[in-house]
């Protein structure tokens, strides 16, 4: 069993990326994992890093108590999931923000007095995964380099175990999609998460 964080990013509770993590969690569900769940919607989360926290970035996380429970969230999960809509090649504000604000210092890295490389602190961590829909075709997301991929792969996986895998599952094109097309992505990524 493996302990999963997942996080969901969508205002609109009839929209696919919802429809998503509802497949995601019945994955989960079936394959045993235990699951805490972050709704940034719900929460209505605020994605402002504000001057105190920009001026404290190296600083002791215990000076934003506000931030806790995800800083605990973090520090808990094996495996992370991202289930969010891309938009404009990147996360919406809220995902976006979230990371900047909660991927903080002593709790996802490290920079030693000493010294002017960090270091990773979330060993814990030893899959990221993300679902996520685009309006565009997958040429025209290639061609504007995966913004929303890349932040995920190529920067927070440094600050997971070194050994962390990825999955990555989109649909593209969602307005010119049949909703059968949507119905088998959607069945595509519950089996993901079931295995």
């Amino acid at each position: 069993m493996t302990r999963c964080l997942v996080v969901v990013e969508h205002p609109r509770p009839d929209s696919l990326t919802r429809a998503a993590l509802e497949r995601v969690l019945a994955g989960l569900d079936a394959a045993g994992h235990e699951v805490r769940l972050i709704d940034l919607d719900n929460e209505q989360f605020d994605p402002r890093l504000t001057a105190f926290e920009q001026q404290h970035h190296i600083g002791d996380p215990n000076d934003r108590p506000y931030l806790a429970d995800h800083a605990d969230a973090l520090r808990w999960a094996q495996r992370i999931v991202l289930v969010y809509p891309t938009w404009f090649s990147g996360q919406p504000a809220r995902l976006k923000g979230w990371i900047d604000r909660t991927w903080m210092h002593q709790v996802a890295f490290e920079l030693p007095a000493d010294s002017s490389r960090i270091r990773a602190k979330l060993w814990n961590v030893r899959r990221l995964d993300i679902v996520t829909s685009h309006g565009s075709s997958r040429l025209v997301n290639l061609v504007q380099g995966n913004g929303g991929r890349l932040i995920v792969f190529r920067t927070l996986r440094l600050l997971c175990h070194p050994l962390c895998r990825t999955s990555f599952t989109a649909i593209y094109k969602i307005d010119r999609q049949a909703p059968e097309a949507c119905t088998e992505w959607l069945d595509r990524v519950e089996r993901r998460f079931a295995r």
